[in-house]
């Protein structure tokens, strides 16, 4: 993913480079014009993308379960949280599930979130974690450890998981 979001990012200061040289031309012709407000439409579609990339969600959504991207998390991998355990296939998921897989993961940090997703999601190592975000072997199973007593605590915690749970 970090190379796809590199890629688009290189894509994005060469349309701007682009539009650069458009709009300093002294006598902008009528194709000259027509670039430009192509390449702004390119730059704005760019945009709207790595930061759709890097969030993980619709950067354009303000509310709602769609801001916390909960629709990117597969709620299989969630073995602390026994949804169903029959091990449905991912079409099987309610929003409602859904809901609840968001709920579990809204006490972690940042970190812990990403770190959990890519261990438990992406099924990398922690070696290969480590390497990707640039930081100590442990410090990557020290996240991972803290993600996952938040989950346990707030599947204890949590009346709306308690009932779900039971």
């Amino acid at each position: 993913m970090r190379v796809l979001i590199a890629e688009y990012k290189r894509s994005l200061r060469l349309a701007r480079t682009m539009r650069r040289k458009i709009k300093h031309v002294d006598h902008k012709s009528l194709k000259n014009e027509e670039d430009e407000k192509v390449l702004s439409s390119i730059i704005s579609d760019l945009v709207f993308t790595i930061e759709w990339l890097r969030r993980g969600h619709n950067p354009d959504a303000r509310r709602g379960i769609d801001k916390n991207g909960v629709y990117i998390t597969d709620p299989s991998v969630l073995d602390v949280l026994p949804i169903n355990q029959q091990g449905p296939s991912e079409k099987d998921f309610t929003q409602y599930e859904k809901e609840i897989v968001e709920d579990a993961l809204c006490t972690l940090s940042d970190r812990e979130k990403e770190i959990f997703l890519l261990i438990k999601v992406e099924g990398i190592t922690f070696d290969y974690a480590s390497e990707l975000l640039g930081i100590k072997k442990s410090t990557v199973q020290t996240h991972l450890k803290r993600a996952e007593m938040k989950i346990e605590q707030r599947k204890n915690e949590s009346l709306f998981l308690r009932a779900l749970c039971e």
